[in-house]
């Protein structure tokens, strides 16, 4: 019995190792892609958010006289500010010709949002450093398979693990609500005494990235490439023993 649990749990601990490499295996490309923010960016009709919002903005100004192309390379100056520590983030600008036709240039952050962002680099650096960490989880279980000449998790016992895993998520967000729990989150993970919570007429940021819609099809996206991910890793994996 104990060592039916035990394998049972060294199968799970295997299979979850191989999904967390996936995450951050696709994380890698959405980034790569600034999680494809320009799709996005029609799709979820951005710019009238901007265009209404931007003029009610109590700390910016002007910023619904720019582009669209300002506003994607906006977003990736952020996406490469938070996956280098936050360097940058106060530093990002953007330039508006004013009523009298002059170029002015402003600092797209107020300070509440740097330290938001300096925030969310700092998790991003620890979530990088567990995926590492079970990267080698992974790979020590797989050295132990092989050197006691035990077969691996089969591939639809994993697949079935990481289906259940997936929809038992999905089912409690949406029970719950996905708005609701995306709060309680950030109650969560962020320090109390900084804010995270931004109305659109409190910040830019929010409102260039309609938050927190914006992060509903990132994250479906992300979940679909995580599993096709895992399903081509785990099948490459088991073609290699099989041979």
């Amino acid at each position: 019995m104990i060592n039916k649990i035990s394998q049972g749990f060294v199968s799970s601990l295997y299979s979850f190792s191989g999904l967390v490499i996936a995450f951050f295996i696709s994380w890698i490309v959405m980034f790569k892609v600034d999680f494809l923010y320009p799709t996005f960016y029609d799709l979820l009709s951005i710019d009238e958010t901007i265009l209404e919002f931007g003029p009610q903005n109590y700390y910016k100004k002007g910023f619904e006289l720019t582009s669209k192309d300002t506003h994607i390379s906006l977003f990736s100056d952020i996406v490469t500010a938070i996956h280098n520590d936050g360097v940058g983030l106060d530093k990002i600008s953007y330039t508006y010709k004013n009523t009298e036709n002059f170029k002015v240039t402003s600092t797209f952050l107020h300070q509440a949002e740097v330290t938001h962002l300096q925030d969310v680099a700092y998790l991003l650096s620890i979530l990088m450093k567990m995926a590492l960490g079970f990267f080698v989880v992974w790979c020590t279980l797989s050295f132990g398979f092989i050197y006691k000449n035990k077969p691996l998790p089969s591939f639809k016992s994993q697949i079935k693990s990481i289906l259940l895993f997936i929809g038992y998520s999905l089912l409690v967000v949406l029970v719950i609500g996905p708005q609701k729990v995306f709060y309680w989150l950030h109650t969560v993970i962020f320090p109390a005494e900084n804010q995270w919570f931004f109305y659109y007429q409190d910040s830019l940021m929010t409102t260039m990235m309609k938050a927190p819609i914006l992060f509903a099809p990132i994250s479906i996206v992300l979940v679909v490439l995580a599993f096709c991910v895992f399903v081509l890793f785990t099948g490459i994996v088991k073609r290699v023993e099989n041979k």
